[in-house]
């Protein structure tokens, strides 16, 4: 369960305190470049929820780790309070994209080329609606293939993330009521599994919540059996 996190707080990776704090899930709204100033995911391939687990991974394989979610005075207003608003949070915010590159450290002749390829082919004949996937593309490679909105409009802002890993898929094998198998594929007396401890429900990617029913479900399987 690899996520976007706040680059400014990476040592705080697995501190269940925070919440979402440091979580930052509002990249379907903009674009995301790493420090060579180029794009390298679909942003709009699916909602948040469905895209979120996986694209801490690609952020770690970028240079030093590091990308940066990058938005203007449109989209900015557009994203969660919990997550952008929170005191403390790391964001750059300058009136020219390359003045936030020059402050990001990022290439910004790179990027301002990539945020005007991003802009001129943008399906615009599409009407933008974040609570559908609207089919709003932008044609570049990588494609973004939904909630494509011209980024042209300054204030510019750049929320530098790395990938947070707040759980694994990884797990103990298990029968449909949590019981323990072993290498043989026999319960083990008395030796019961939910929530984060059970795996062989997830690989790759994570539906948001669903982790939370899945735990429900089990523990509630495992204690009726225990």
């Amino acid at each position: 369960h690899s996520v976007a996190w706040d680059a400014g707080f990476a040592e705080n990776e697995s501190n269940f305190e925070l919440t979402n704090q440091l979580t930052r899930g509002g990249y379907p709204l903009g674009i995301v470049a790493n420090r060579n100033g180029e794009r390298f995911i679909d942003e709009g391939a699916d909602f948040r929820n469905y895209t979120y687990a996986r694209y801490g991974q690609d952020i770690l394989n970028q240079p030093g780790s590091v990308a940066f979610q990058i938005f203007d005075a449109t989209t900015r207003p557009m994203l969660r309070a919990e997550e952008y608003d929170m005191p403390g949070v790391s964001v750059m915010r300058e009136d020219s994209l390359p003045a936030l590159a020059a402050r990001a450290g990022i290439d910004p002749v790179v990027l301002e080329r990539t945020v005007g390829d991003y802009n001129s082919r943008i399906d615009a004949t599409k009407p933008f609606d974040p609570n559908i996937k609207d089919g709003r593309a932008s044609g570049v490679e990588p494609r973004k293939s939904n909630w494509a909105l011209a980024l042209d409009t300054p204030p510019f802002y750049a929320f530098p993330v790395t990938c947070g890993v707040t759980f694994t898929f990884g797990g103990l094998k298990t029968d449909t009521y949590g019981r323990v198998l072993n290498s043989a594929g026999n319960p083990v007396p008395g030796l019961l599994a939910c929530g984060e401890a059970l795996g062989g429900l997830f690989s790759g990617n994570y539906p948001g919540g669903s982790g939370l029913a899945a735990g429900a479900v089990f523990g509630r399987r495992a204690g009726s059996v225990a």
